[in-house]
């Protein structure tokens, strides 16, 4: 049996790649644990050098590889798993590996508490607006710092929305339920009934009403083709001029344009962002990264020594689970353990 760990563009570095095999080892010590170099091929040209250097895996384990469908091709029927490094598996062409028979699974409980506590973290940053005053200070100013940030309301009377109500979403809901500010979250597969039950006092409301009663919006989707860009110009225009965007998802949800106009025309009040779509921010995003109404992260919710050890510890059972024929739990696909 052999895996094979793909593009995780500097996250995995040789000391934790080492502590992984040791991990698939204890768990299944004849399997061969291998490494690709850790940047993406995104060319076509450069797929077929993917191609070459995987053939014979058994298990693809990727982050931001993306696994073609003549990837797919070339390496079924050897293939029989790809497991997304993480939450998000947009990487991994889940409609075609189903075509092809693969299992394409995720890492998704690894970091729940460490990515709503950077939300709440962007939140209070924003709510506070630390950036402008960090900034009035490092131009040498003191008395009359509230000039630098007004206009700011009471957070109790601020409305945090909720794009999304899962697992991470769940958590922040408990974390600012203490806060007394009213929680929204739209989520079409989440019900009234399912969310009175956790006792956050979350309301359950339509897109449109998330955009327009929001104080907050914070992102927690994954990124699928049906919401791809959903944080578009008619979004931004239905969302208050006094609105914050928050998004530690994926850059996908959002068209950058938008976002761009969005917050230099002041239709919205600002952003703070841990997820670009291309990272470092290129182009527009990096145009955004640079605003003044931004706050930007680098991609690091999911961290904490504790959330990395789970991650690489998760992912290794996870693929030899799917090595031994078992499902992990995490299965996108599930409908091929169904046949």
């Amino acid at each position: 049996m052999k895996i094979l760990f793909a593009a995780t563009v500097g996250v995995v570095n040789d000391e934790t790649f080492a502590k992984f095999i040791d991990s698939v080892h204890e768990l299944m010590p004849e399997c061969e644990v291998a490494r690709l170099k850790d940047d993406p091929y995104p060319s076509p040209e450069e797929d077929a050098q993917f191609i070459e250097a995987a053939k014979g895996a058994n298990i693809i384990i990727t982050q931001y590889q993306k696994i073609s469908d003549a990837a797919y091709d070339a390496l079924c029927p050897d293939l029989k798993g790809v497991v997304a490094f993480g939450i998000g598996y947009n990487s991994c062409n889940v409609e075609y590996a189903t075509k092809k028979g693969v299992y394409v699974a995720n890492v998704p409980n690894y970091c729940l508490e460490e990515v709503a506590a950077h939300v709440v973290a962007l939140l209070m940053a924003e709510q506070r607006r630390l950036k402008s005053l960090i900034r009035w200070i490092d131009n040498g100013n003191w008395g009359g710092g509230f000039k630098c940030i007004a206009p700011v309301k009471r957070l109790s009377r601020q409305v945090i929305g909720l794009y999304g109500f899962g697992k991470i979403a769940k958590t922040v809901a408990k974390l600012v339920s203490g806060f007394g500010s009213p929680i929204i979250a739209f989520d079409p597969w989440v019900s009234q009934e399912a969310a009175d039950k956790l006792g956050y006092g979350v309301k359950m409301v339509d897109f449109d009403t998330l955009l327009a009663e929001s104080d907050y919006i914070s992102c927690h989707m994954p990124l699928l083709p049906s919401n791809t860009g959903v944080f578009n110009k008619d979004a931004f225009k239905k969302m208050k001029n006094s609105a914050v965007f928050i998004n530690t998802a994926r850059g996908g949800l959002t068209v950058p344009e938008d976002l761009y106009e969005a917050l230099t025309t002041g239709e919205i009040y600002g952003a703070a962002i841990d997820a670009y779509i291309t990272e470092p921010p290129t182009g527009i995003e990096k145009k955004i990264s640079e605003l003044d109404n931004v706050l930007s992260t680098p991609h690091v919710g999911y961290y904490t020594d504790d959330s990395f050890v789970d991650l690489m510890q998760q992912t290794a059972e996870c693929a030899v689970d799917l090595l031994n024929g078992k499902d992990p739990g995490t299965t996108i696909n599930k409908e091929l353990w169904n046949k």
